[in-house]
């Protein structure tokens, strides 16, 4: 199977699960129908009244989240997280666009947690890619919470003593988030092309280093051991909010596939004793979608590739958490990268 035709069948399997999903949701619409009409008026009445009740606790519940989410933009005692997109020079404009996605969906968790960290955007502005960075600037979710955005290095912003660069390529595990530091996150994708990035970023501008404890936390197992942009950004709020590393760690995905039934699936090929579209639906048993570059997905779980420095694109949600918790007053502890 070629790489064409692979994408056309990863195309295919994603239509027909959608088409599965609108399916179920007419029959569920049909059912909720016949059901509304076997009510009596006063039973109607009932159930609008409690939809009604759910609605205004609701708007509470996301009035006092708008609140807080403020509160802690404005809190100059809380870490600082920047995405540091200096690193564009390396990075095709396919993966850009991927880091910029990223970028997205780490913002989307640091909303839903309240942003127990500040977000800061830096080097907008470089002499590589700045029309696909700069449309991070357009970016709906940062319209009613936005992020700090400059165009030059964070390097001009913060002095170095409050810096800490999160890298996987240190011995220093960075045990918890200090009130006030600045944590930097390398913000590209380049598949393992380069090593040591954001390591001698570190160096060349004289801040730490440190890792997230991930080792020292969990079994690692089939976990990913390669960190997206929005992975770390994931893991960070969880520890921010609970101080607990290990919960933290959970959002991390699994691998979708051992390591023994990939090795069989390798030598049938070179024997020419397996389909390779009955081998996809191993792979992918419940219907999930493989993205043009090759990454599984199905809005949680994702086949990574690379180091900590490069990682694909992760499609899950990052709002999956229902934590409300008002962090500013809880004691932080920190990350770190590591494999």
């Amino acid at each position: 199977m070629g790489e064409t035709d692979r994408a056309e069948y990863w195309r295919a399997k994603k239509a027909a699960r959608r088409a599965r999903r609108a399916e179920a949701r007419a029959v569920r619409r049909e059912e909720q129908r016949r059901e509304w009409d076997a009510l009596d008026e006063a039973q109607r009445q009932e159930r609008r009244d409690a939809a009604a009740k759910v609605h205004d606790i609701r708007r509470a519940a996301e009035a006092a989240a708008h609140e807080l989410r403020l509160k802690h933009l404005a809190d100059d005692t809380l870490p600082v997280v920047v995405f540091d997109l200096s690193f564009a020079w390396c990075m095709t404009e396919a993966d850009c666009r991927s880091t910029v996605s990223q970028v997205k969906f780490a913002y989307s968790a640091l909303r839903h947690h309240n942003f127990p960290l500040r977000p800061v955007i830096s080097s907008l502005a470089g002499p590589d890619h700045t029309d696909t960075l700069r449309g991070l600037c357009d970016f709906d979710g940062f319209r009613r919470y936005p992020p700090s955005l400059h165009d030059d290095h964070w390097s001009t912003i913060y002095p170095p003593e409050r810096v800490v660069y999160l890298t996987a390529d240190t011995d220093v595990v960075l045990e918890r988030l200090e009130p006030g530091e600045v944590y930097i996150v390398g913000a590209f994708v380049d598949h393992n092309a380069r090593k040591f990035l954001t390591r001698d970023a570190a160096v060349k501008h004289g801040v730490r280093t440190a890792r997230l404890p991930l080792q020292e936390s969990i079994e690692v197992g089939n976990r990913c051991k390669v960190l997206t942009v929005n992975h770390v950004v994931e893991v960070l709020c969880r520890y921010a909010v609970s101080g607990d590393w290990k919960s933290a760690f959970e959002v991390l995905p699994t691998r979708r596939v051992n390591e023994s039934r990939k090795k069989r699936f390798r030598v049938s090929c070179e024997e020419g004793s397996v389909n390779d579209q009955d081998e996809y639906d191993h792979v992918s048993d419940d219907g999930d979608d493989v993205n043009d570059s090759g990454v599984a997905h199905d809005g949680g779980d994702i086949v990574c590739h690379g180091n900590s420095d490069t990682a694909k694109e992760n499609h899950g949600d990052a709002n999956n958490n229902d934590n409300k918790k008002d962090i500013a007053a809880q004691p932080l502890s920190g990350p770190e990268m590591g494999q």
